[in-house]
């Protein structure tokens, strides 16, 4: 096998890799935004002021945080805790 050809094998198996990442990663945030869309207001206002250890994840909160916005409320609505 030629220099070249390892080079292209290298960088075809590196891109797969990469690929695969971005797909997988892709799937979590649909299916993490499908379940949030099932709930209501009050459940995803909760999602966004977990804390601690046992909060939601950065990700969680900011799909939570899209949904409120696509539902109408603005960024100050969300922070006051919903009209």
């Amino acid at each position: 096998m030629g220099f070249w050809s390892s080079a292209f094998d290298l960088a075809k198996n590196a891109g797969t890799a990469f690929h695969n990442h971005i797909e997988q990663e892709a799937n979590e945030i649909r299916e993490i935004r499908d379940r949030l869309e099932q709930l209501d207001d009050k459940e995803l206002l909760k999602i966004l002021n977990s804390e601690g250890f046992f909060g939601k994840s950065s990700r969680e909160k900011s799909i939570a945080f899209s949904t409120l916005k696509s539902r109408g409320y603005n960024v100050d609505d969300i922070k006051n805790g919903l009209p």
